[in-house]
């Protein structure tokens, strides 16, 4: 008798995977190439699901890299106006490159700075928000988005499993990531145990929390 491992299941669920679009095939076989940090392919199934469940008209991210996810928001929400952050000029320069190539740019605000600095300037609220930006920062970006979620709100927060860290201290590899997933820790059990939103943690990727808010205090 076969036996059922997490690898057959990732393989039968990638075999089922199919790109929203070339430009997007494209930039992920880049940043498979290149070692770029992009979501997986089970994660951007379900951003594509949520935003066609949710509608959202606002969508604020954090952390661009290539703009690969942007564009799945844009693609994948065909109404809404997105800001998302990026804290390096390189990757803000081919961001906007890639998002003006799939003609999103008046859609995909692409904004150059510290996610903490720039946070603190938007207004405004949102409908969705997207954390994949850095690991041990996620309590602290929480804090300065508050402000912008309204009763309705999706936080999606990615890669809160980091390579298993979080779960178990004997995946941690280096010193400084035992911050990270201490770090981690903290956030996960804070949005489980605030009464004010719905939290799933989903064991895709590296680990997906979702975050809904359903009621104001």
């Amino acid at each position: 008798m076969s036996i059922l491992t997490p690898q057959l299941i990732e393989e039968y669920v990638s075999s089922l995977y199919a790109h929203p679009c070339e430009k997007l095939r494209e930039m992920r076989d880049q940043a498979e190439r290149m070692l770029i940090p992009i979501v997986t392919k089970d994660t951007e199934r379900l951003l594509f699901t949520l935003c066609a469940a949710l509608k959202p008209k606002r969508i604020l991210e954090i952390g661009t890299a290539i703009g690969y996810s942007a564009i799945c928001f844009g693609l994948a929400a065909p109404e809404a106006e997105i800001i998302t952050i990026e804290n390096h000029e390189r990757s803000v320069f081919k961001a906007k490159a890639n998002i003006e190539e799939v003609g999103l740019s008046d859609r995909i605000d692409v904004r150059l700075g510290d996610a903490a600095e720039v946070l603190t300037e938007i207004e405004g609220k949102f409908d969705l928000i997207f954390v994949d930006a850095a690991k041990g920062q996620y309590k602290k970006f929480f804090s300065l988005f508050e402000k912008n979620i309204k009763q309705g709100t999706m936080v999606i927060s990615d890669n809160v499993l980091y390579k298993g860290m979080p779960c178990d201290d004997s995946f941690i590899d280096k010193r400084r990531n035992k911050t990270i997933a201490n770090r981690m820790r903290e956030y996960l059990k804070f949005l489980s145990e605030d009464e004010r939103f719905e939290t799933c943690l989903l064991p895709i990727g590296d680990g997906v929390c979702l975050s809904y808010l359903k009621k104001l205090p």
